[in-house]
């Protein structure tokens, strides 16, 4: 009986340093993952080991790809969702590395790299409120040190303001629509000085057109793109010291849809967009933006 009761007493001791070896282990591990998520909070950079759910192609292989194609690389901004966290890039050329990095407005930049896997690749990333990523930056590098690079601005700024009132069928600004114009002037002069210094690039002020169901598409195409130019040229005449462009969307991207031949005044408007990028317009006609203004020399 003292011989099992020995036996015991060793088994119990065993069991008891085991179980402090396996809290040590487990204290050591969550550690370790703290300093890791301390380490990406503080770079940006995360250099854990790829989960089961990462994708091949966010694995760098650290090899060249073969090919005597010259170096080239584009970005359709039309796949580009922010929403979603990705983009369709195409390439080509001998690559030995893929990198893309995301400026934020307010935190580290965020750096990841990617294995060439085919000529048109779709690059993802945890996605980032809008207002949030200041710039996108795809790079890719050969042997020699040469590169491509392609650089996505999306910020941008939807003007609010006071819209303005034309008579019927006429593109021209009334004396009483100028308080309105010289209001949203002063709020776009605010926008601008704010991010002066950036370096986000040069900001175009874009002015798109918009009317109602009232009467033919090419006649309200024609109108909404006058009534644009119209306030364009007002803000020109003011000294702004921006690029303008301007375009007309007619009764193709309505803010209030109803019925053709529909008197609503929601749908008569105008935007006043500051982009350093042609806005995106995923509703309504493709837009063939016309150049007001250079900006100032």
């Amino acid at each position: 009986m003292k011989y099992f009761a020995s036996i015991l007493t060793v088994a119990s001791w065993l069991a008891m340093v085991q179980g402090g070896a396996a809290q040590t282990q487990r204290a050591l591990l969550n550690s370790a993952s703290d300093s890791q998520a301390n380490e990406l909070a503080e770079t940006g950079k995360d250099e854990t080991t790829p989960g089961a759910g990462e994708r091949k192609d966010e694995q760098p292989s650290g090899e060249c790809r073969k090919s005597s194609a010259a170096l080239s690389l584009s970005v359709d901004r039309k796949t580009v969702s922010l929403e979603e966290g990705r983009l369709q890039a195409k390439m080509d050329g001998p690559i030995c590395t893929l990198v893309m990095q995301i400026t934020r407005k307010d935190g580290p930049v965020i750096e990841k790299s990617f294995q060439y896997t085919e000529a048109e690749q779709e690059l993802r990333w945890n996605p980032l409120p809008r207002d949030q990523i200041e710039k996108i930056e795809i790079r890719i590098t050969a042997k020699n040190n040469a590169y491509q690079a392609v650089t996505l601005t999306p910020w941008f700024v939807k003007i609010d303001h006071k819209e303005v009132k034309f008579d019927t069928n006429k593109a021209v600004i009334r004396d009483s629509e100028v308080a309105s114009l010289k209001d949203s002037l002063t709020k776009i002069e605010e926008v601008l000085h704010k991010v002066a210094g950036k370096g986000l690039g040069t900001i175009t002020l874009f002015i798109a057109g918009h009317t109602d169901t009232r009467g033919s598409n090419e006649h309200n195409m024609t109108l909404s793109r006058n009534r644009a130019e119209a306030i364009a040229d007002w803000f020109l005449k003011q000294g702004i010291c921006i690029p303008i462009a301007f375009e007309g969307f007619g009764e193709t991207a309505l803010k209030k849809v109803t019925a053709d031949e529909v008197d609503e005044q929601a749908n008569r408007r105008a935007d006043y967009i500051l982009s350093v990028e042609p806005p995106v317009i995923k509703k309504g006609a493709t837009p063939a933006w016309k150049l007001m203004s250079k900006g100032c020399p």
